[in-house]
C-alpha cells in the first residue's frame, strides 16, 4: 500500500513547488494539496499523514481534528510560530504534538514525512508477517494455541474446532482456569462436553498429575483423547515452547492417532486367538510375567486325538469343535472371576488361577473334563464325541507353563484324565544341572573358551551380505556349545555380564578391519550396570568403529526402569552407533515406549517368521509390524528365514533384511559372503 499525504493550506504561495521537491526526495509518496474541509474529509480513509494550517479557509483546524478521532492518522500542524504557547496548548489538548513553523523549511517537512513513511512500511511488514503466520498456523492439520497469564491468547482454526469454540473469547469465557481446558466434564456455551479428556499416559512411571500445563513444563508425557463428530477417537500429544518474553507459551498438539491405531491393531493381533477371540499364548506369557496378576496355578487342557478329527471330518469341522469346547469351558468358569481362559495353538487351552485354593481349582478342572466328555457335537450331520486331558501346575516358581505341560504329557502317557505337577518332582535334577553348567562356564571364562560365531544378514534387495550378528558360543571338550545350554545358568551364577563383555571385545576386534556393519546382543541386566556404558566407550575408542556397531536390545519383562534403557540408547546413538529391538512381536514389546525410543531396526521374532507360511495369524502380525515400522521409518529384519517359501513371503511383505539357515548357519569367521538364492 502506497504512502499518502495531504497538505491543507491557503496561504503558502509556493505549495506546488514544495510538493514537487517532496516527490523527488520521497519517490514512493503520493502527496497532494486540498483546498477545503470537505476534500480533507473525503480523503481521510486513504491517507497516512495530514499537514494543515491551524487556520484554513475559515475552518477551525482544531475542531476538525477533534471530529476526526483516528488513531492511524498522523497530524502535523503548520503554525505561524510553533513556539506560541496558545497554539501549542490547543494542539496538545487534542493529542497533536508535531508542528512546523512558517515559513516552511522544506528539509524539515521532508524529514518528518520520511519518518512517518518508515513507520508505515514497518507496520505493513508486521501486518504481512502476521497474515502469513496466521495463514500457516490456520492451515496446519495440528491444533496450536498460546497461553499467557492463565488465558488463551491465540488459537488456530484446528484448535477452535477441537474445542468447538467460535473464538478465543469463547474459550476464555468457558474456563475459569487454564487447567480446566482438557477435562471430561467441561462446558462450552452451557453444553456438556464429555469427549475431550486427558489420559494417564505418563511414560516414565511418575504419578499422573491432572495439571496438564505442569506436566508439559516438566516434560511429563501425556495424551489428549478427542472423539470427533464422526465418532472417531483422535489422540494428541502436547508439547510446548516458551517465547522470549517468558510469559507466553505456544502449545502444539501432535496428532499421534495413526501410531496409536497401529499399536492397538498390533496388540489385538499379537494377543488374541483369531479363531476363538480368546487371549492367546503370547498374552499368557505376558501375564505370567506380570507381578500384579500373581498367577498361583495353571492348567493346560488338550483335546485327545484331535488330529484324527481334522483328518477324517476336515479342518472346518475341527474348528467348529474347538470353538464348541471353548464355549463349554467359558460356561463352566463364568462365575469364577479369579480364573482367566486362554486359547493356545492347535487344540490346546489354558486356564490360570489367581487364588491359592488348589482344591477348588482342581475340582473345576475335573468338572470341565466331565462336561466335555458328555458333550456330543453335531456338525454337518456328524456326531462327534471328544475327550480331553489336563496337566495342572501348582509350582511356586516361574515355570508354571512348562511344568503344566510336563504334567499333561505324563497324564497322556498314563492314560489319566489329569495330573498335577508339584515342585518336588524336579528340584534335584534342576540343582544338579545348574551346578554342572556353572562349573563349565567358570572354566570357559578362565581359559578363553567363550567364542563368537557370526550369522550373515542378507539385504533383500541386493541379495548380498550387509551385516552380521555376533552370537556367543562356548567350547567344552572340543565341542561348540549353543547358548541354549548355558546362558540362563550364567545369569543365575552372576557370570552373564562377563560373557557379554567378552563377546563385545572379540566382535569389535574382528570387525575393526572388515567392511561390514555388525550387531551384538545386550540385555537390560547389562545396561543396568553403571560401568557397562563406560566399558563400551572404551572399546569404541580403542577400535574406532562406532558407525559399524548395532546394539540389539531384547525388550522383555525384566525391564524395570525405561529411563535407564532410553538413557543408554541416547548415549550410544550420540557416539554414532545404531540400536535394534530384538525379538519384536514376541509379546513383551511395549509399543508406547517404542514410539519414544530412538532405534534404527526392528528384528521380527522368529516364532512369527517360522510360521508365516502356515499360520494366518503369524502372517497378519508380521505384516502389521512391517507397516508399523515403515510409519516410524525403521528398518525391519526377519529372523529364522529357513527356506525359500518363508523368504519369498517376508521379501514380498517388505522386510529390509533376512537372517536364517536358508542363507547361512552361524559361522566361525565372517567372510565376503554372497547369497546364491
Amino acid at each position: 500500500m502506497q504512502f499518502r499525504a495531504l497538505i491543507a493550506d491557503d496561504q503558502i504561495n509556493n505549495l506546488d513547488m514544495i510538493i514537487s521537491k517532496i516527490k523527488k526526495e520521497i519517490t514512493d509518496i503520493d502527496i497532494k494539496k486540498v483546498g477545503n474541509k470537505s476534500q480533507i474529509l473525503s480523503n481521510l480513509e486513504k491517507i497516512n499523514v495530514l499537514i494543515l494550517s491551524t487556520t484554513f479557509n475559515d475552518c477551525d483546524s482544531f475542531e476538525l481534528i477533534k471530529s476526526i478521532n483516528s488513531d492511524d492518522l498522523n497530524i502535523i500542524f503548520l503554525t505561524n510560530n510553533a513556539k506560541e504557547d496558545e497554539e501549542v496548548d490547543k494542539a496538545c489538548e487534542i493529542g497533536v504534538s508535531d508542528f512546523i513553523s512558517k515559513p516552511i523549511n522544506i528539509n524539515k517537512i521532508i524529514s518528518k514525512l520520511k519518518h512517518y513513511s518508515s513507520i508505515h512500511k514497518t507496520k505493513l511488514e508486521l501486518e504481512k508477517e502476521k497474515k502469513i503466520s496466521n495463514t500457516i498456523l490456520n492451515t496446519t492439520q495440528n491444533p496450536i494455541f498460546a497461553i499467557s497469564e492463565n488465558k488463551v491468547v491465540f488459537a488456530n482454526k484446528m484448535f477452535l474446532e477441537l474445542l468447538k469454540c467460535k473464538d478465543i473469547d469463547n474459550i476464555n469465557d468457558s474456563f475459569e482456569d487454564i487447567n480446566d481446558l482438557f477435562k471430561s466434564e467441561c462446558k462450552i456455551d452451557d453444553q456438556d462436553m464429555h469427549d475431550i479428556f486427558l489420559t494417564n499416559k505418563v511414560i516414565f512411571g511418575d504419578e499422573f498429575n491432572s495439571n496438564w500445563l505442569h506436566n508439559i513444563i516438566n516434560d511429563t508425557k501425556q495424551q489428549i483423547n478427542v472423539t470427533n463428530e464422526d465418532g472417531m477417537e483422535l489422540t494428541y500429544e502436547p508439547t510446548s515452547t516458551l517465547l522470549d518474553d517468558e510469559a507466553t507459551r505456544i502449545i502444539y498438539l501432535k496428532d499421534i492417532t495413526k501410531e496409536i491405531r497401529h499399536q492397538n491393531e498390533m496388540t489385538n493381533l499379537l494377543f488374541t486367538d483369531s479363531l476363538t477371540n480368546l487371549p492367546n499364548r503370547t498374552r499368557l506369557i505376558d501375564d505370567l510375567q506380570d507381578v500384579d496378576l500373581a498367577i498361583k496355578s495353571l492348567t493346560i487342557i488338550d483335546i485327545n486325538s484331535f488330529k484324527e478329527i481334522n483328518d477324517f471330518y476336515g479342518h472346518r469341522t475341527g474348528d467348529t469343535v474347538i470353538i464348541g469346547i471353548s464355549e463349554l469351558i467359558s460356561t463352566q468358569i463364568s462365575n469364577h472371576k479369579n480364573i482367566t481362559f486362554y486359547k493356545l495353538p492347535s487344540d490346546t487351552y489354558c486356564l490360570t488361577n489367581s487364588e491359592d485354593d488348589e482344591k477348588s481349582f482342581t475340582l473345576i478342572i475335573k468338572k470341565i473334563i466331565e462336561v466335555i466328555e458328555k458333550k456330543v457335537f453335531n456338525v454337518n450331520h456328524h456326531e462327534i464325541d471328544t475327550r480331553v486331558t489336563a496337566g495342572i501346575s501348582f509350582s511356586t516358581k516361574n515355570n508354571k507353563l512348562i511344568t503344566a505341560d510336563l504334567a499333561l504329557q505324563a497324564a497322556k502317557k498314563n492314560n489319566d484324565d489329569y495330573l498335577v505337577f508339584y515342585d518336588e518332582l524336579d528340584n534335584i535334577n534342576e540343582y544338579k544341572n545348574n551346578m554342572v553348567w556353572t562349573k563349565k562356564l567358570k572354566n570357559a571364562l578362565a581359559n578363553d573358551k567363550i567364542i563368537v560365531y557370526y550369522q550373515p544378514l542378507i539385504n533383500n534387495k541386493t541379495l548380498k551380505v550387509d551385516k552380521y550378528e555376533c552370537l556367543v558360543r562356548m567350547i567344552d571338550d572340543d565341542k561348540v556349545i549353543s547358548p541354549f545350554f548355558f546362558l540362563d545358568i550364567s545369569k543365575k551364577s552372576n557370570q552373564y555380564a562377563k560373557i557379554t563383555k567378552v563377546v563385545i571385545e572379540k566382535s569389535f576386534k574382528q570387525f575393526s578391519t572388515l567392511p561390514f556393519e555388525f550387531s551384538v546382543n545386550v540385555s537390560y541386566e547389562d545396561i543396568e550396570d553403571p560401568d557397562f556404558l563406560t566399558f563400551i566407550k572404551e572399546q569404541l575408542k580403542k577400535y574406532n568403529l562406532s558407525s559399524k556397531v548395532v546394539f540389539e536390545i531384547l525388550e522383555d519383562e525384566n525391564i524395570k526402569n525405561y529411563d535407564i534403557l532410553m538413557h543408554f540408547i541416547n548415549e550410544v546413538k550420540a557416539l554414532g552407533c545404531k540400536v535394534a529391538i530384538d525379538d519384536f512381536g514376541s509379546g513383551y514389546s511395549n509399543f508406547e515406549h517404542l514410539l519414544k525410543m530412538n532405534v534404527d531396526y526392528l528384528k521380527i521374532d522368529a516364532s512369527l517368521i517360522k510360521n508365516i507360511a502356515i499360520d494366518e495369524n503369524s502372517y497378519k502380525v508380521t505384516k502389521t509390524i512391517i507397516e508399523f515400522a515403515n510409519s516410524l521409518n525403521l528398518k525391519t529384519i526377519a529372523e529364522f528365514v529357513e527356506n525359500k517359501e518363508i523368504f519369498d513371503i517376508v521379501k514380498e511383505l517388505g522386510t529390509d533384511y533376512s537372517q536364517g539357515y536358508y542363507f547361512s548357519a552361524p559361522i566361525s569367521m565372517p567372510n565376503i559372503y554372497k547369497a546364491s538364492r
